[in-house]
């Protein structure tokens, strides 16, 4: 008889793509310790009665999380609040609205928006590291993202997690030539980040080097593509100008919101360091300082390397989203930054295929940092 009659029938589970099921596993582990350590941890810190210890909920209702929110619930320029939220890019509030059409409680819909997040982010980061390294050397990359020391943004309602869901399936897609779906998901990562205009720049450059390497002209219709990463950065600039009567509204919220403009370089790591080097400043603030300096020198280290290896889109990503922390008057966010610049892990895993020891290493100095943040944060301590 025919062998493939008899065979067993492909689960649902079997049904789902490989990327998926390498990783989901992994993803939803990890997710399932950063809620206990952060449950344990209100625990283990707390003198009070048991029964006033802090929820979920509550330990992950910190610092942006409220203001994504009120986004998603108020929309901006609310008379429903005076924080100046201009700042914060609309792809994460419109998220967390729709995820609250399931979920009716504001901070757990913007937790499942960044779990789900995650269900793409890695794999599709899995898939970009697997083309590379292989399968079984693949899982890295994914663990490298998971205990990056500032990793604790990807649980919480921060728009990290939706802008790297859409920045690294778009780059897959365009490593598969599907440029239309490429620049839609590019779109995607702009609406939620500002890192998503130099996102938007890599893509043209990944575009122009593919077409070159296949020897096929750079002017044809899936260029075309390359125009809707912008679309949501202009037309939040086009709202917010109907809304003020100015262009400059952005500008103006994180001047008068966060006292931050551009600037030289040089004259926002002058300002970081003396931050960073002040010794009766907090020491959670002076922390952070260094953490945003240490992200800027990363920064030009992954884009530096990048260009010797020849990854000319990966490298100007990197590279024009470090120049964009860097050109204000002080740093700030760029650690952040650092945690959605993918092509790093990518690197990490061909690293670790060569020198085993790599992510022994990496693993054995991150994780803990990243458990100790996820501690800071839930307990209110400023982490960036």
């Amino acid at each position: 008889m025919d062998g493939r009659r008899w065979s067993p029938v492909r689960s649902g589970w079997g049904r789902v793509p490989r990327a998926v099921t390498a990783t989901l596993p992994l993803w939803l582990g990890s997710r399932f310790a950063v809620a206990l350590l952060s449950l344990a941890a209100a625990r283990a810190l707390s003198s009070g009665p048991a029964r006033d210890a802090p929820g979920l909920r509550t330990l992950w209702d910190r610092w942006d999380v409220g203001l994504f929110t009120k986004v998603a619930r108020h929309g901006y320029l609310s008379p429903a609040y005076t924080d100046r939220t201009e700042v914060d890019f609309p792809g994460l509030p419109i998220a967390i609205r729709l995820a609250h059409l399931v979920l009716r409680d504001w901070i757990f819909a913007g937790l499942a928006v960044s779990l789900l997040a995650g269900v793409v982010t890695a794999a599709a980061l899995w898939r970009l590291a697997a083309d590379e390294v292989g399968e079984p050397d693949a899982r890295f990359a994914v663990l490298s993202l998971i205990c990056f020391p500032y990793a604790v943004f990807l649980f919480a309602a921060y728009s990290e997690g939706l802008f790297l869901a859409c920045a690294t399936a778009s780059w897959l897609a365009a490593r598969r030539g599907r440029w239309w779906l490429a620049g839609l998901l590019g779109a995607g990562a702009a609406s939620a980040r500002i890192s998503g205009i130099a996102f938007g720049v890599a893509l043209v450059v990944q575009y122009v080097v593919s077409r070159r390497e296949q020897g096929r002209s750079v002017f044809a219709r899936p260029a075309l593509a390359l125009a809707l990463p912008p679309v949501p950065v202009l037309g939040y600039l086009i709202y917010l100008r109907a809304r003020t009567g100015g262009w400059s509204s952005y500008t103006d919220a994180m001047r008068a919101g966060w006292h931050r403009w551009t600037d030289w370089p040089w004259s926002g790591w002058a300002a970081t360091w003396s931050s960073a080097t002040n010794g009766d400043g907090s020491s959670a603030f002076v922390w952070f300082w260094r953490g945003e300096l240490l992200a800027v020198v990363v920064g030009v280290a992954v884009t530096i390397i990048l260009l010797v290896g020849r990854r000319w889109g990966e490298a100007t990503f990197v590279g024009v989203m470090t120049a964009i922390m860097a050109c204000t008057n002080y740093y700030a966010s760029g650690i952040r930054g650092i945690l959605v610049a993918f092509p790093l892990y990518l690197l990490l895993a061909r690293a670790a295929a060569r020198r085993r020891w790599v992510a022994s290493v990496y693993l054995g100095i991150c994780a803990p940092v990243m458990a100790v943040l996820v501690i800071a944060f839930t307990q209110g301590q400023w982490v960036d």
